[in-house]
């Protein structure tokens, strides 16, 4: 498990290379919008969604074959993607929180009890998109699990959109909902979870 984490780490380190200079430039843009929250949400979905260009690597270089012939369990295969997204999540969360903290230590335009519910809202939403995509683009490939994840960005705003005069006023339904958003990101780990036994089962029943 640890070799197939690692090798995962090493496939994807120049992505993530390239990615660190996007993220410097949207530094500057956090710091002097004096808004935080621009860098930390590009930096936790930028780590964790790093899982996903693992499996376009191992697609582009037919990974898959090879690790058939060796004796780990596909179960295993397909579980060190979702303990790679994670294990990301945990470093893009030790990377963003202290660099948000401080930005709004001398801005001042963040309350503690706002930080806290879009922490939750953010690393949740981060958990359940992955745990929605991962088992698409191990079922259909990468080429039709990047379309779908165009579709995603957009769905989501145009029924919003659509359905905003018939949905209850958002703020005040998350202020009914914020004494329980402690629980949100368990809740999400728990999708993450039921996400690898959906893409699991998917993997055991693919041909190499």
């Amino acid at each position: 498990m640890a070799g197939l984490i690692l090798k995962d780490l090493m496939s994807i380190q120049r992505q993530i290379k390239a990615q660190s200079f996007m993220l410097i430039f949207f530094l500057f843009i956090s710091i002097f919008m004096q808004q935080g929250l621009i860098l930390f949400t590009l930096i936790i979905f930028i780590v964790t969604f790093q899982a996903i260009t693992a499996l376009t690597y191992d697609e582009q270089s037919n990974w898959d074959r090879y690790a058939n012939t060796l004796p780990i369990s596909k179960g295993d295969i397909i579980l060190s993607k979702y303990i790679l997204s994670v294990l990301l999540m945990l470093f893009g969360l030790i990377l963003a929180l202290p660099i948000v903290f401080i930005i709004h230590r001398f801005t001042n335009t963040w309350a503690s009890a706002e930080f806290f519910l879009t922490f939750n809202l953010l690393v949740t939403l981060a958990f359940c998109m992955l745990a929605l995509l991962l088992p698409i683009y191990i079922k259909f490939g990468s080429i039709k699990g990047r379309m779908f994840l165009i579709a995603l960005c957009f769905i989501p705003s145009i029924l919003f959109n659509l359905l905003k005069d018939y949905l209850p006023d958002i703020t005040l339904t998350l202020s009914n909902l914020k004494q329980y958003m402690f629980f949100a990101p368990f809740a999400g780990l728990l999708i993450l979870w039921l996400s690898s036994l959906i893409s699991t089962a998917i993997y055991q029943r693919k041909e190499f």
